[in-house]
């Protein structure tokens, strides 16, 4: 894919958001990739390829605080309406009037804000392993507190990262939900206060009301076995927006983007050609 590092005019600042893009076939609709807490456009190239070998353009941004774009200090930048406000920002510059979003983790909460949000921009919404609360152990309130107080302390002192930049994903490795050593490489790459301020956005997450606004048609994929956000979370976004579908990965945990590469991709290119078939009938 082509590398774009593009300045994008934002609420609070001008800032560099980075991305890559191929140009497919004219009559199909382009996806617009929104990997996870922590991650990069990276994690998403083991499906990107076989749909871009269908004919499908793509774009897969790096969200600010990751990978090649900035990494700014002040937290509102990692705010989630932010976080949606630069991937609308990016479609514009590239004069996308409907993209096919497909997020996954946290992309896929922003994903969730963006549809809420700007409808118009939509021609169908992905998300993968996805949320509208935060996950199980920090629902208490006294746990979120403790949590934004250590967030916003250690944040105040990080350093900016060490060596920014995409991290490896190896093909055939199987990915847990939780892997320390994986964690510690993302960190030097991404530092800790961007981890720490997005991971912030998921500990005051909360997107419940704005599901019932979500009016396009909606894939939901999620891992069977998902200890981050378990299927019963996908089971409640399935059951709040109308226009939505509903496909669990059988032994799948939070990281099916990597462990189940060839059904993820099964999935949505079916999605794809059911769409696309309607449009089809309809023009």
């Amino acid at each position: 894919m082509a590398a774009t590092i593009s300045k994008i005019e934002l609420k609070h600042k001008t800032m560099s958001v980075y991305y890559e893009k191929h140009i497919g076939e004219k009559k199909k609709p382009t996806l617009f990739f929104v990997h996870g807490l922590g991650g990069d456009l990276d994690a998403w190239k083991f499906i990107v390829k076989p749909l871009q070998k269908k004919g499908y353009s793509t774009i897969a941004i790096d969200l600010p605080g990751h990978g090649l774009s900035d990494h700014p200090k002040s937290a509102k930048f990692y705010k989630i309406q932010n976080l949606a406000e630069s991937v609308k920002t990016v479609m514009q510059k590239e004069k996308l009037k409907e993209a096919v979003l497909v997020g996954h983790c946290f992309g896929a909460v922003i994903s969730l804000a963006f549809a809420a949000s700007f409808p118009q921009n939509l021609a169908s919404l992905i998300i993968i392993s996805p949320s509208f609360r935060p996950p199980h152990y920090i629902n208490a309130e006294w746990k979120k507190i403790l949590a934004n107080h250590i967030i916003n302390i250690v944040s105040f002192f990080s350093p900016p990262p060490i060596f920014p930049g995409h991290s490896t994903y190896p093909l055939g490795k199987y990915h847990k939900d939780y892997e320390w050593f994986g964690l510690a490489k993302t960190i030097i790459k991404n530092s800790l206060r961007s981890y720490l301020q997005s991971s912030k956005q998921i500990v005051n997450l909360d997107l419940e009301n704005q599901l019932n606004k979500i009016k396009t048609k909606t894939l939901i994929i999620t891992g069977e076995n998902d200890t981050i956000f378990p299927l019963s979370i996908s089971e409640r976004i399935q059951s709040r927006i109308k226009n939505s579908k509903l496909e669990i990965i059988k032994g799948g945990n939070h990281v099916v983007v990597l462990n189940n590469t060839r059904e993820i991709f099964r999935i949505i290119n079916s999605h794809l050609e059911t769409h696309q078939k309607k449009l089809d009938l309809s023009a």
